[in-house]
């Protein structure tokens, strides 16, 4: 006969559970137990996975000994993959680790505290009667008659302590109903399909008043690394990112960027305030362990509103299988979160975009070094970029990184446009080529289009095409939003890159891209708020200073100059900071100060800072034959910075003049067309 208690426990503690089993085992309550204890083992063995899977309910022991125990972990997990029911048995006063403590968010607990066990022993039982547990008649009455005298801490209601400064503490007791329906029917659905479980996910409430956290935006958070070792990271890392690019492209899902994800790393806020930071109502979390030639992940999908468990498994494969076991658990998870998948969709999914798991590997550092947005970032991008396709010249993804690595570099000013942004062509349209499905590549292709070739509406045409492909990638609707202002449709603009923001919430520079959107047509104030909101990430962070400093002049200038001189110390090499003090300068009236900073950048940055750049600072001190000098070399370099120049509001005086009509004429500007 199955037993239908399973007691998850450290091995530290055999002691007081063989007298909880004693106890039980007298009250005709059948447990089951690893007679030798858990902590040796690094792996599950066949009769715990077993015994887990036939038990009606898994008792967790807590105490401060399983609190920092993998297994039990784990076997709480696998636990709540099969349904099963959890009755929390604390032992003593202890913290849950983030790993179990959102799996246990609103669930029944009671104490079986020292010098109190016959009390504890009477809650318990009285807890697994109402789980369907058989006990004897005997014991079943007793525990009734002694209802009474249980002392505080044994409740059968909803009870979460808090404790300052740890997750467990931070988890918020919510609409106790609500919770307690939601997980009774969670617990309860075990012979129901999956998407039985899918549709109490999207019901989730949160206290009255409070806004409802949509379930259909979610964010793959960095999975835990249980065994701490860097090539376990590697691994964690590398699955985080292939399942926010798998689930991207599914419809009707809106998924976080993982820049704006991995800002949650490590993270000792509850579910729902992350869930609120970055407004998304369903959380995906996880841990990843290898041993020997096996990994091991544990995966859980949480309901912000509540905080409350929707789904749970656990996958184990040999390592040289990790590309098979990353499509297993995308599949997996993405059945969920839509309540089933069409043809298409699996078809999709199943997709390997390589076969080469070092060369995925390469590629996705190189990801992580790109949105660095800085020289040694870019540098190191292209390293790896160059590795991944080294190593599998058929992988299509690190020929679109490349290009765009190319792309900004000289957007950056890292390098000449005709230098860089040929090869950036050449290889978006490689990995176009290789996979015509690849909507990075098309977001690249367009860039160039955009900002070297001139070709407007083919540009348009690509970015389009990369938002089909991928309605969730920020930075197709940011470089599109930015094209659409560069042209005078500012106003078109502002919804796409909103929509960039809401994908990315912690990209500064799609952010700076609205604020830009927003002046341009006009609306300075939601201009100046929207920068503000840069400064939370980095103070000092180059394109939103001159935003606000060069451009808006939205402070005083003391403020202004203290900032901007602040921001040259941390960043002594980048020019966009004194071309911004210049202008605050010149705008203040101190014309000394500025022709400082003006000679300060030619002796500094003779090739870095565009000829555009120089062009708008005499512009802006009224020397226009110099201006059309610097502006006509900057449209012959076909800089990509050039089409801020044709539309921003600084420069309306110039716009207006057939002068600056005929330059633009040059390249085809919409704008400036007969």
């Amino acid at each position: 006969m199955n037993s239908e208690v399973f007691i998850s426990y450290a091995s530290q503690d055999r002691k007081r559970i063989l007298d909880l089993v004693d106890r039980l085992s007298a009250a005709g309550v059948s447990v089951w137990i690893d007679q030798m204890g858990i902590e040796g083992a690094t792996m599950w063995s066949q009769e715990i996975v077993a015994a887990i899977r036939d038990c009606k309910v898994l008792i967790l022991a807590i105490s401060k000994n399983s609190a920092g125990s993998e297994n039990v972990v784990k076997e709480v997990a696998l636990a709540s993959e099969g349904r099963k029911r959890i009755l929390p048995v604390y032992l003593e006063q202890a913290d849950i680790p983030e790993s179990m403590a959102y799996q246990l968010a609103g669930i029944q607990r009671v104490d079986f505290f020292e010098g109190q066990e016959e009390l504890g022993k009477q809650s318990v039982i009285r807890a697994l009667l109402k789980m369907g547990v058989n006990v004897s008649e005997e014991a079943s009455s007793a525990a009734s008659t002694n209802i009474s005298s249980v002392g505080k801490g044994h409740s059968s209601a909803l009870q979460l302590e808090k404790k300052e400064g740890t997750a467990w503490g931070k988890i918020a007791m919510a609409l106790v109903g609500v919770v307690l329906l939601a997980l009774c029917l969670f617990f309860f659905l075990g012979s129901e399909s999956e998407q039985a479980v899918t549709k109490l996910k999207g019901q989730g409430q949160t206290n009255v008043g409070a806004a409802i956290l949509d379930t259909k935006r979610l964010v793959v958070l960095p999975f835990k690394t249980i065994d701490n070792s860097d090539k376990t990271a590697d691994l964690g890392f590398g699955l985080v990112s292939t399942l926010t690019s798998k689930l991207q492209p599914l419809k009707n899902l809106v998924v976080i960027a993982n820049e704006s994800a991995r800002k949650f790393k490590d993270s000792e806020l509850s579910a729902k305030e992350i869930g609120e930071a970055l407004k998304v109502g369903t959380i995906v979390t996880g841990e990843v362990q290898t041993s020997g030639n096996t990994v091991q992940v544990n995966i859980r999908v949480i309901d912000a509103n509540t905080e409350a468990l929707s789904w749970g498994n656990s996958f184990t494969k040999n390592k040289d299988e990790f590309l098979d076991l990353q499509n297993e658990i995308a599949t997996k998870l993405a059945s969920i979160l839509k309540g089933g998948l069409d043809a298409s969709e699996k078809q999709q999914l199943a997709q390997k975009a390589t076969e080469n798991a070092e060369a995925q590997s390469e590629y996705q550092i190189g990801r992580r070094e790109w949105n660095k947005r800085s020289k040694k970032g870019f540098v190191n991008a292209i390293r790896h970029f160059k590795r991944a396709i080294e190593l599998d010249p058929n992988y299509a993804s690190p020929y679109a990184g490349l290009a765009d690595t190319y792309a900004l570099y000289q957007n950056y000013n890292f390098g000449l446009p005709d230098e860089v942004m040929p090869m950036a062509k050449e290889y978006a349209e490689r990995a176009i080529e290789i996979n015509p499905n690849t909507a990075e590549a098309y977001v690249s292709l367009a860039f160039v289009l955009c900002m070297y070739e001139h070709d407007w509406s083919l540009a348009e045409k690509n970015y389009k095409k990369a938002i089909q492909l991928n309605p969730n990638y920020p930075t197709g609707y940011h470089w599109y939003g930015n094209l659409l202002t560069h042209t005078g449709r500012a106003d078109e603009a502002i919804p796409l890159l909103i929509k960039g923001t809401q994908l990315d919430p912690n990209a500064m520079i799609i952010k700076n891209g609205l604020s830009i959107a927003y002046w341009c047509a006009g609306r300075n104030e939601m201009a100046l708020k929207t920068v503000n909101t840069e400064f939370q990430f980095d103070p000092y962070f180059a394109p939103a200073l001159h935003t606000k400093y060069g451009w808006l002049l939205g402070d005083t200038t003391e403020n202004a100059v203290k900032h901007l001189t602040e921001a040259i110390k941390v960043y002594p090499e980048q020019p966009m900071i004194r071309w911004s003090l210049f202008n605050v300068h010149w705008a203040a009236g101190d014309h000394e100060l500025a022709k400082d900073q003006l000679i300060e950048l030619h002796a500094r940055f003779p090739d870095s800072l565009a000829k555009t750049r120089f062009a708008e600072l005499y512009f802006t001190m009224g020397k226009e034959d110099l201006g059309y000098e610097w502006l006509e070399k900057g449209i012959a370099a076909k800089e990509g910075v050039v089409l801020f120049t044709s539309v921003i509001p600084s420069m309306k005086k110039y716009q207006s003049q057939s002068r600056f009509h005929e330059l633009f004429k040059k390249i085809n500007h919409p704008l400036y067309r007969d």
